[in-house]
């Protein structure tokens, strides 16, 4: 036996806690663990005793030391190479238009009028027929612009991506991120019809703060806060899964602190809170760098944010607060997940939504009609690697983090660290915390 190089052991007052990035177990530890630890790789099988060997059983379980023979690198490269080119789903991030009524100063898509055309709509059906045939699952993510603009054509093409699972037993799933301003008490029994069971809406703080954010492109001085307020309680009543995300830079963060309150006080315990780090991602945004958090400074205000959250009565033990174990890092080196915008151009992340010079094909195209351009992108997407970084491959973290944004590294050449670099061992210690004091409450 062998220690893993992925294991942490953390002093937390006068306790120790042990975690492994590889498993993503956390468990207080004794004196007893600590010395079997110590001296794992000094030990004969054959000089086991019993307890000794129940120990060692549970410190694999975990992850903690592992076979002789194991190299973990290699089962960290399998397990990403399987999430990467898993043929199991298809899963389409679909904007039917990149219209939208909000006028978000850091938004970095490329606004474009109208919407999904009739025919590319057939061929949407076509591909969720073609997979249908071979895929156990179809995930959906009504994307935008803001969808709601055009919420028939997502009610009629969801009604036939439905139809084509039923008829082949494929397991479909569906969620929409909206601004949440446009929705109706008549969406209800559409949503329920029609699959639609988890909604993400973002709220970036108190409602002034909000507002000078989040604005009608037609009326900025109207505000937006409490309509959307409104129908986070409304879908709430539906019974649907929310997660309300707050877009973090150097202006909200304590903002960020007045929004988890004030949704405290709205008593709807079962929404999910998430935060997001504001970054200039394309030429669109190129303005807002000055209010960007660098990834140390956010991965620290996201931690004090998490903090917030338990001791208000939030959930946070689960991911994103909680670390995850990761196959490969997101949608866009995933061989099965697509963004498609209206006019039927595929893009391998949201960031490239509308920059068709970003596209990697087009779902009207005849596979060979793909330029050189769209075939190298597709390339260097599905290749990105981080075990072609030395710094990656020798990262304790390397299991849930995967190498960072592929967007990122293929645009500027370079990997960019998540943030479990600059705050991985301080989440370990306030969860630890969190759960000895969620545990004497029970």
């Amino acid at each position: 036996m062998k220690k893993s190089r992925y294991t942490y052991l953390l002093d937390v007052d006068d306790r120790k806690v042990a975690f492994n990035s590889m498993t993503c177990a956390m468990a207080e530890v004794d004196d007893e663990f600590i010395n079997m630890f110590d001296r794992i790789e000094e030990i004969r099988e054959d000089e086991i005793s019993e307890g000794e060997g129940e120990l060692i059983g549970n410190m694999i379980y975990g992850g903690y030391v592992v076979p002789e023979a194991i190299n973990e690198l290699d089962l960290v490269k399998l397990r990403n190479y399987s999430g990467r080119f898993s043929v199991d789903f298809l899963s389409l991030i679909i904007a039917p238009t990149l219209e939208c009524n909000f006028g978000c100063p850091y938004c970095y898509e490329y606004p474009k009028s109208g919407c999904i055309g009739q025919d590319v709509q057939d061929r949407l059906v076509d591909l969720v027929r073609e997979n249908a045939a071979c895929k156990r699952n179809i995930d959906i993510t009504w994307y935008g612009g803001e969808p709601l603009l055009y919420r028939e054509i997502v009610f009629n093409l969801s009604e036939r991506f439905i139809e084509i699972c039923e008829n082949y037993g494929v397991a479909y799933s569906a969620s929409m991120i909206t601004n949440g301003y446009l929705l109706t008490e008549e969406d209800r029994e559409r949503f329920e019809q029609y699959a639609i069971q988890t909604v993400q809406i973002t709220i970036d703080g108190t409602e002034e703060t909000h507002n000078s954010r989040r604005f009608l492109k037609e009326a900025p001085g109207e505000g937006t806060f409490g309509k959307i307020i409104d129908h986070v309680r409304m879908l709430y009543s539906w019974g649907t899964d929310i997660t309300i995300r707050i877009n973090i830079d150097r202006t909200n963060i304590e903002e960020a602190k007045g929004l988890i309150l004030y949704l405290k006080d709205l008593s709807i315990p079962n929404v999910s809170i998430v935060f997001g780090h504001v970054s200039q991602s394309t030429e669109f945004n190129e303005g807002i760098q000055d209010d960007c958090l660098s990834m140390a400074e956010y991965a620290q205000a996201n931690l004090e944010l998490q903090e917030f959250l338990f001791d208000h009565g939030f959930e946070g033990f689960e991911f994103p607060h909680y670390p995850a174990i990761k196959k490969n890092y997101c949608g866009a080196d995933s061989i099965n997940t697509f963004v498609i915008d209206p006019r039927g151009y595929q893009y391998k992340c949201w960031n490239e939504v509308g920059n068709v010079k970003n596209s990697v094909g087009n779902i009207m195209w005849d596979e060979n009609d793909r330029t050189a351009e769209m075939i190298a992108r597709h390339a260097a997407y599905m290749t990105w690697s981080p075990f072609e970084n030395e710094g990656c491959r020798e990262c304790k973290i390397l299991p849930i983090c995967m190498g960072g944004c592929p967007y990122i590294g293929i645009e500027r050449g370079h990997k960019r660290c998540e943030r479990w670099k600059f705050s991985l061992t301080d989440t370990i210690k306030k969860m630890y915390k969190q759960r000895i004091e969620a545990d004497v409450e029970e």
